[in-house]
């Protein structure tokens, strides 16, 4: 009786399908991550073609995505908040001229948390500061809806900047500041009066502040038709009253630049 029967072809036909499938496999794999060059559709290999991988190098030139926000030139000096607002005092520390920034503003609770974010929209003037000189002051604001809980830490981030060399900013003197309560309403008035080349529009700002000397709420507001050395009284509503605890720190004013949207809808002929 011969030993290749028909049942020891049947299992030597199995086992040579069986290592042919594993082979195929692993040549499929070793293919599938490089190992071995494919030789499929696209070509032989490049040798001048790789797999780029992250660098355990840092770069000696460290490179800014242009998408990323512009370094900050406005540092927060003072926060506070009462009556529904969230108010902000920056300061210009770039050492130019800012003649139009935007910003993000950020309330993060002491966990670190965003509990409000805000920017406004491109109209807005609660997020906007206009031609304020190097280490010049100006107020931000933002709303602040009933929910919004403790805020630990205040971020103000730019999202567009115009800026010139200092000195190009017009002289802008305020006097007789004042501050009147009305039943729904607090208002701030002022003499501001400007020297220089003018727009003719003033971007101007009130602090209050509360029994401890904190700011508290900050009242601004855009003004039109200024002439060179020509007095003219502003008043700032804030449309809402607020605590008798909180009074009147200062004003503050600055020329809108040239060429920077003043939004507000008076014109002077």
């Amino acid at each position: 009786m011969s030993p290749w029967n028909d049942r020891n072809r049947s299992m030597w036909l199995l086992y040579t399908g069986l290592v042919l499938a594993v082979v195929g496999l692993v040549t499929g794999y070793l293919r599938f991550v490089g190992v071995i060059d494919r030789d499929d559709d696209d070509g032989p290999g490049d040798p001048s073609t790789h797999v780029s991988t992250p660098s355990s190098t840092p770069s000696s030139t460290p490179t800014r995505d242009h998408t990323d926000p512009p370094p900050a030139p406005l540092e927060v000096v003072a926060w506070g908040r009462s009556s529904g607002q969230l108010a902000i005092v920056v300061r210009n520390d770039s050492g130019r001229d800012l003649d139009r920034v935007r910003v993000r503003i950020t309330g993060r609770d002491p966990g670190g948390d965003p509990v409000l974010t805000t920017a406004g929209t491109p109209r807005d003037v609660c997020c906007t500061v206009v031609g304020l000189p190097p280490d010049g002051e100006f107020g931000l604001f933002a709303e602040l809806e009933p929910g919004v809980g403790p805020i630990a830490a205040v971020e103000v981030t730019p999202l567009a900047i115009q800026d010139s060399p200092a000195g190009n900013t017009p002289q802008v003197t305020v006097r007789d500041p004042r501050l009147m309560r009305e039943y729904d309403d607090t208002v701030a008035t002022a003499v501001v009066v400007g020297r220089g080349q003018l727009s003719g529009h003033m971007a101007v700002a009130a602090f209050l502040t509360d029994a401890q000397g904190e700011v508290a709420q900050v009242i601004s507001g855009r003004f039109y038709c200024f002439e060179p050395g020509r007095p003219r009284e502003v008043r700032l509503h804030l449309f809402h009253a607020v605590p008798r605890s909180l009074s009147l720190d200062r004003i503050v004013a600055h020329a809108v630049p040239s060429g920077v949207p003043p939004h507000v809808p008076g014109r002077c002929d």
